[in-house]
């Protein structure tokens, strides 16, 4: 591991947090505990909303964090992974903490870890998330929020997210993916994600299939812990295009309440779904009106799903099999009747070979332009390349980097033609400022 040279200049603290490894052997929850004792049990006090599901937790944050905040709340939100800057992952009241306070907790951490290493050269160091979970519990308890709003980062029983006493436990949508870490099924998954469910605590969930839904009901039951899923009986999307998203949501207090949502995201619906419920059960009967809360819903920004950063261009972080299936649900939504441009990457580690079946199977790209990254996990673009030749009707080109690829679309984009973007959160991460910074005339 690098050396830190002076923990005030943020791209130090930056390349030394980026230079631990992020999927190494997790420690112990007794040892992220131990670190937060000596850091004096930072926001242990502060009630928190922990957020646990494969795909739209950070969403449902999002909404939660509008939510609470609509409400008069100073809110703290720590979410992983972050598209651009680090300080992403540490918020308050929906704003990124700055460079001086994440350097500030960088700082407070790294010394107490120092410390303990002084009197056992042995122990060990926290890993990439762990730091950053110290780190923002340390923000939290300078800034003094209301509330927590706490995202998992791999699964949940051993996640070190998992040390906290939550008032609410929320699970998103449980999806195959870190299948070499969480297990080989869904329902595998789905036991470690319920792994956060605590002792009397209400669980939110997400009920789309019947075996997922099982497990979690089964954790609930041993915990004695209420459940309120969120299922078709609980919200409907009504209708949908490139704008925005109406559905119907099944209030405990004002029974069928329809709302808006500034997103063409047809899967953001559940993901408010699950918000609105889990914000009815913190809140009891003081939720406020419908009027409250769909202003809440409706100043919800949450970057790279399904983002129309320019017109007609969408970034959505689709990472993993059932990411891709909704992402393309919503592009069929669209319903564009021009030319769709893909611009695609992935990750070796994810189920790459089944993404690309269902995004050539769709027929809804005219051209599939796959780029390479920076990233030491990306798929080399001509292993890409290999598997998109098994289905010849999908025309397809190979570029060396985003900006190229970028670039090729808009020497031949039409105005009314679609770019979509995805496959991969480091791949949103990349595009965003490319897109806003050199392309913005250009479209």
């Amino acid at each position: 591991m690098i050396q830190i040279q002076n923990a005030s200049i943020y791209q130090e603290v930056e390349a030394y947090i980026y230079d631990i490894p992020k999927f190494t052997k997790k420690n112990s929850l007794s040892h992220t505990q131990e670190l937060l004792k000596k850091l004096g049990d930072p926001a242990m006090q502060i009630p928190v909303i922990h957020v646990a599901g494969t795909n739209g937790k950070g969403s449902v944050c999002a909404f939660l964090e509008s939510l609470f905040r609509e409400r008069g709340m100073k809110t703290g939100m720590f979410t992983s992974p972050h598209l651009v800057s680090m300080c992403e992952r540490i918020r308050i009241d929906g704003t990124c903490v700055t460079q001086e306070r994440f350097c500030e907790a960088f700082r407070n951490v790294y010394r107490i870890v120092e410390n303990r290493k002084q009197t056992d050269p042995g122990f060990p160091s926290p890993t990439f998330f762990e730091t950053l979970f110290l780190m923002a519990m340390v923000v939290f308890e300078k800034e003094k929020p209301d509330i927590i709003i706490l995202e998992t980062g791999l699964g949940g029983r051993k996640d070190a997210t998992n040390v906290v006493s939550p008032t609410v436990t929320v699970i998103a949508e449980i999806g195959l993916d870190h299948c070499e870490y969480l297990g080989d099924t869904k329902e595998k998954i789905a036991g470690e994600k319920a792994g956060i469910i605590k002792e009397g605590i209400p669980v939110v969930f997400a009920e789309r299939e019947k075996e997922t839904a099982d497990v979690i009901r089964s954790v609930a039951k041993q915990k004695k812990a209420s459940v309120f899923p969120i299922g078709k009986k609980e919200y409907r999307v009504e209708k949908s295009n490139q704008k925005y998203v109406d559905f119907s949501f099944h209030s405990r207090y004002y029974n069928y309440v329809g709302f808006t949502l500034p997103t063409s995201a047809v899967y953001q619906a559940e993901n408010a779904s699950l918000a609105l419920r889990a914000y009815e059960v913190f809140c009891k009967d003081e939720t406020g009106t419908p009027e409250e809360m769909q202003k809440a819903l409706w100043k919800t920004k949450w970057a790279g799903r399904m983002e129309e950063v320019l017109p007609h261009i969408y970034v959505d972080g689709a990472h993993n099999t059932d990411g891709i299936l909704a992402f393309l649900d919503t592009v069929r939504a669209h319903g564009n009747q021009t030319k769709n441009y893909l611009i695609f990457a992935v990750m070796a580690d994810k189920e790459y070979q089944e993404m690309i079946r269902l995004l050539a199977g769709s027929g809804l790209f005219q051209e599939i332009l796959i780029t390479g990254l920076a990233q030491k996990r990306a798929l080399p673009t001509d292993t890409v390349r290999e598997v998109f030749a098994g289905y010849a009707h999908v025309r397809v080109k190979e570029f060396e980097t985003p900006m190229a690829a970028l670039k090729y679309v808009s020497d031949r984009k039409d105005k009314e033609d679609y770019l979509y973007i995805a496959g991969s959160l480091y791949l949103a991460g990349d595009m965003l400022p490319l897109l806003k910074e050199n392309f913005y005339d250009q479209f």
